[in-house]
């Protein structure tokens, strides 16, 4: 493996073990923000469905009252 120089093969292990935990933490943030996204992403178009149904629903309302 690689030596770094003044800490030796085991603190070469330890300093990429603890690289990959960095790693691993970094990933588990971003999980997390994609998923809180995708959350956000899905209130939105429920919310927007539900407001384009219910100018649908008006506007037949106001078409059948026209008849």
């Amino acid at each position: 493996g690689v030596i770094f120089p003044g800490f030796g093969s085991s603190g070469a292990e330890e300093l990429l073990q603890l690289r990959e935990e960095q790693q691993q933490r970094e990933l588990g943030r971003r999980r997390e923000q994609l998923r809180e996204a995708q959350q956000r992403l899905q209130e939105v178009a429920l919310e927007a469905q539900q407001a384009q149904l219910k100018r649908l629903r008006q506007t037949s309302e106001r078409y059948w009252d026209e008849l």
